[in-house]
């Protein structure tokens, strides 16, 4: 089987590929899992290019396909592309960010880089945004922790939904990113915790057609199973 490893943002996105990505791909032929970058963190998780560069370049080395689970949200300035892909349009910020990626794990590798086993991924804006890709699924988990009736919250997520029109269109605003989209209406909700609970009950099939740019990634990651 093909190895790969998917550097991780935090351990919500460790918990999906282990627990829904691994299974999948493991019927394409594929060995896969998630590890997490460096110790250091910084706000919503991600980690310093330099630290995520670092542990990219060694998997690489070491002749495994490489992958990246990154949240365009909250990213740190010092990711390549990151500061212009701003003035981009919503679905063109998180390509122009792997683009640039991987240019510069490219360079980084320098004769020993080979872009077949390097697939970077961003994800729009945030791992939420996939929990939008069926409301009815994301109420059945978060309502036993609201006081809200499951009308008002289906309410209250579509209109979201509507307002954005695309679930990967759920902007990067500190009060209007997906998962404050959610914890701001259903308090105890833990993205660590609930995240992966709503996607499993999702499923991947309804993740991949309704989310483009996910699909996408997905699409390329089977396709290591016939290289």
């Amino acid at each position: 089987m093909n190895e790969l490893v998917v550097i991780a943002e935090g351990e919500t996105e460790q918990t999906f590929v282990r627990d829904q990505l691994a299974g999948h791909l493991a019927l394409y032929g594929i060995s896969a899992w998630g590890v997490l970058p460096g110790r250091h963190r910084n706000r919503g998780g991600v980690k310093k290019w330099e630290v995520a560069r670092q542990n990219i370049v060694r998997k690489l080395k070491e002749g495994r396909y490489c992958t990246t689970m990154m949240d365009y949200y909250a990213m740190p300035d010092d990711w390549p592309g990151r500061v212009d892909s701003k003035s981009l349009s919503w679905d063109e910020r998180a390509a122009h960010v792997e683009d640039h990626v991987g240019s510069d794990v490219a360079r980084a590798m320098g004769s020993r880089f080979n872009p077949k086993f390097f697939i970077p991924y961003v994800q729009l804006h945030e791992f939420e945004a996939l929990a939008f890709a069926d409301i009815e699924q994301l109420v059945s988990v978060v309502s036993p922790l609201s006081h809200f009736s499951d009308d008002t919250l289906k309410s209250h997520f579509a209109e979201i939904l509507e307002e954005a029109g695309h679930p990967e269109a759920i902007d990067d605003g500190w009060e209007t990113c997906p998962s404050r989209r959610i914890s701001l209406k259903v308090k105890p909700y833990k993205k660590r915790v609930h995240g992966p609970i709503v996607t499993s009950r999702i499923g991947l099939e309804v993740l991949r057609e309704k989310c483009d740019h996910f699909a996408s990634w997905l699409a390329r990651l089977e396709s290591i199973g016939a290289e």
